[in-house]
């Protein structure tokens, strides 16, 4: 990738990389086990990552909402096409861009379960796999349009929450290089979400998390959107956990789905990235999330709610994304071998 623009975006990214270089001259003898071995290194992020967030959620769960869609909404899309779509080479067959992207692109003007739904009914329906497995997914997805239909609203809020987990499930599901370290930060999240749902609302509460609050970005108004029809103490702890598990869901995409997926065991310099990124969805794709990364950050700095409403509503599609082409695999018989398949795609391509 040897054009201009490419080359510009490897300058902007050239700073970070010599900071990588200084910090592995000055500290390489000690991070040397942590930089070759990717185990150590996943479950080593992955639990501070979780601490990370899990502090954040108990002392400033709304900078939390606001921020994180705002600065790192964008670059996990990226994500999500780069190894849900480019990696298995869905975007090259046409009955999966239709049957996944039609759905896909009703459910951005009719944000719902009951539409988006039918992108997983598209999925096993253009799938190439057995029939019993297609038709599993049939009648699941006839189930889940069934429950939808019946109790409405609540079913977007559940959805609003299942989805943060979703990306968990497919990264057991397709990064099997790590079992132990992957199952390591799997047992932190679950106990670092109990405490959330637990305690939470109370040590939130005594650090003040909450205080200081603008009427456009009120934590009961947000509540509302993610735990209807509760009680205010349960409704608090539902926001906390959405807070806090998106964060984790953001982590996943950006963090640990791409040290599984890549063929080295050390990780490599920001400019290769940047050109790994560019050879697997080109520039156009790449040039229109920057944009949109740029759009939604100014738009934040003058208005932090409308700003991130402006995303979910850009992003409303990528959950029904993630569970239309895990639907996919499985059809396929893929769904736990897609690791296998990205190491074919990485030694096949010289780019990387």
């Amino acid at each position: 990738m040897s054009s201009l623009p490419a080359r510009a975006l490897e300058q902007v990214v050239r700073p970070a990389d010599l900071v990588r270089s200084f910090i592995l001259r000055l500290f390489g003898p000690r991070l040397a086990p942590l930089y070759r071995a990717r185990a150590s290194r996943v479950a080593l992020v992955g639990v501070t990552t979780i601490a990370i967030s899990l502090v954040l959620t108990m002392v400033a769960p709304l900078w939390l909402l606001a921020l994180g869609p705002v600065i790192l909404g964008v670059p996990h899309l990226l994500a999500d096409l780069r190894y849900l779509v480019a990696r298995e080479g869905l975007h090259r067959r046409w009955p999966v861009v239709l049957g996944i992207g039609i759905p896909l692109a009703a459910v951005s003007y009719h944000p719902s379960v009951t539409v988006g739904i039918f992108a997983v009914f598209g999925a096993a329906l253009v799938a190439r796999g057995s029939l019993v497995r297609k038709t599993a997914i049939l009648v699941g997805a006839a189930a889940v349009f069934s429950i939808a239909r019946r109790v409405g609203f609540v079913a977007d809020v559940f959805f609003a929450h299942a989805h943060n987990l979703v990306a968990f499930g497919l990264w057991i599901a397709i990064a099997r290089k790590n079992a132990g370290a992957r199952w390591f930060v799997v047992v932190a999240f679950a106990v670092a979400s109990a405490f959330v749902l637990v305690f939470g609302p109370t040590v939130v509460d005594r650090l003040g998390g909450l205080r200081g609050t603008q009427p456009t970005f009120d934590v009961f108004n947000l509540a509302t959107t993610v735990a209807p029809d509760v009680t205010s103490s349960l409704a608090l702890a539902l926001l906390l956990f959405f807070a806090f598990a998106q964060s984790v869901h953001y982590a996943i995409w950006l963090r640990f789905v791409p040290e599984d997926a890549r063929e080295r065991e050390a990780p490599r310099p920001f400019a290769s990235s940047v050109r790994a990124i560019l050879a697997e969805l080109g520039l156009p794709v790449v040039a229109i999330a920057l944009a949109s990364s740029l759009f939604i950050a100014g738009w934040a700095v003058l208005d932090l709610a409308a700003a991130r409403l402006g995303y979910l509503r850009l992003a409303i599609f990528h959950g029904h994304l993630e569970l239309a082409v895990a639907a996919l695999l499985f059809c396929e018989g893929r769904l736990f071998g897609a690791v296998a398949a990205v190491r074919t795609t990485l030694v096949a391509s010289p780019s990387r």
